[in-house]
């Protein structure tokens, strides 16, 4: 990074920042019963606690497009990213919604309408699709539940559909495919396949198939201006800052891939974050150039002043590539 972004943080009142702030990034030692109070703090924030809200809602809302930021599958990322678990208030409820729905071979299903002209049937039902079930695996493992024998049996599921390309677009309703070549992996679908397995890679089946899945990532990069992949294309739009990782864009690929040490190694990689390492302002901090408008309300949900909340995402990936200055990220708590 050219400038040191952690002054630009520590000034922040929001507590889900100063929270993960202490402890993933900076270095000297902690006091946990503060790192308590600040956490308690971050739960009973306005967004975390709206995130827990609708998240509780799993069964009665219907996924009828992917970006739709509205939607309880995405503030399940959001209560992710932002350290809690599944002994937080309001968290375990959601993970028992989400197991209640698993189909026999191990898939976590979501409300799914597909209309008839997609060939859909028209009605709501519980299905998987290739860019939902990575999600749900993400949330439970990371909530806790790594261990639990119905998140394995989803992981080994989800590996099972990796092909030599990446997660190709697949799912449980019979006639429905993404729009695109079949045999193309889905550049989305794909991202967070490599997110719901970066915390279980714990054999050589799983580090194959991300491996597969990383280089579809930068392959697509590489030759990126040749043609778009199911509709995802990579241009202007994508390059542009935009936080939460809803969807497909620039923080978003870095933020997964940046947890693989074989993806940070890449030219490719280092292209994608130059670029959004260039954006950066001479306080440390970034703005926002891209927005969702159901995250109006937040300072990562407009476009005119620095957003923290954005600044620390991106502060969070140059740490896992080591490029935070050492004396930068020296602190006591």
């Amino acid at each position: 990074m050219r400038y040191n972004p952690i002054p630009f943080l520590k000034q922040t009142t929001y507590p889900w920042i100063i929270y993960n702030l202490y402890k993933n990034i900076l270095t000297k030692s902690k006091d946990e019963d503060v790192l308590l109070k600040i956490k308690k703090a971050m739960i009973n924030s306005e967004l975390i606690q709206e995130s827990i809200n609708i998240a509780n809602m799993w069964e009665e809302s219907i996924l009828k497009r992917h970006n739709d930021a509205t939607h309880p599958i995405h503030y399940l990322e959001i209560i992710t990213e932002f350290g809690l678990n599944q002994n937080d208030p309001g968290v375990s409820n959601i993970c028992q919604l989400i197991f209640a729905h698993q189909t026999n071979d191990g898939a976590f299903q979501t409300k799914i309408l597909v209309p008839k002209q997609f060939k859909g049937s028209g009605e709501a039902s519980w299905d998987w699709m290739t860019c939902d079930i990575p999600i749900l695996i993400y949330f439970l493992s990371t909530m806790g539940f790594q261990d639990d024998l119905r998140v394995k049996k989803a992981i080994k599921h989800l590996v099972g559909l990796i092909q030599d390309n990446g997660l190709r677009c697949i799912s449980s309703i019979p006639k429905f495919r993404g729009p695109g070549r079949k045999e193309d992996h889905c550049p989305y679908a794909n991202l967070l396949a490599l997110k719901a397995l970066a915390n279980v890679l714990d054999s050589k089946y799983i580090q194959d198939a991300c491996s597969n899945t990383i280089q579809a990532q930068l392959d697509f990069w590489k030759n990126r201006t040749e043609r778009k992949i199911y509709l995802f294309g990579i241009g202007t739009d994508f390059k542009k800052l935009k936080y939460p990782n809803i969807y497909y864009n620039i923080v978003h690929v870095l933020d997964v891939l940046s947890l693989f040490k074989e993806a940070r190694e890449s030219n490719y990689f280092q292209e994608m974050l130059t670029i959004v390492n260039n954006k950066q302002n001479e306080d440390g901090s970034f703005i926002a150039e891209s927005v969702w408008r159901a995250f109006k309300n937040y300072d990562f949900g407009q476009k005119k002043y620095s957003s923290p909340t954005l600044t620390y995402k991106i502060t969070e990936i140059n740490n896992r590539c080591n490029n935070l200055d050492n004396e930068w990220i020296l602190d006591n708590i």
